[in-house]
């Protein structure tokens, strides 16, 4: 059964470092992780997620789909 609170946990799973020290996570990324969780998302709602609850990570990177690269932004962190 999907608990609200696993949501955060699998968001802090998601989270990678890039290449320059970056904190960033994909949308697919966080989809996967919720999976883990029971929880069934599309991307669209990954992204809305993203987009309402975690206001110190911006969209990096658009590949013209729902799957977009987040980054966290200088001296933030996850809510």
């Amino acid at each position: 059964m999907p608990r609200d609170y696993e949501i955060t946990t699998a968001f802090k799973d998601a989270i990678k470092l890039d290449a320059k020290s970056r904190r960033i996570v994909t949308t697919n990324d966080f989809r996967l992780a919720l999976e883990k969780y029971n929880h069934h998302w599309p991307l669209e709602e990954c992204n809305w997620w993203i987009k309402r609850y975690q206001t110190f990570f911006f969209e990096l990177v658009t590949d013209g789909g729902e799957n977009k690269t987040w980054a966290l932004r200088n001296i933030g962190y996850v809510r």
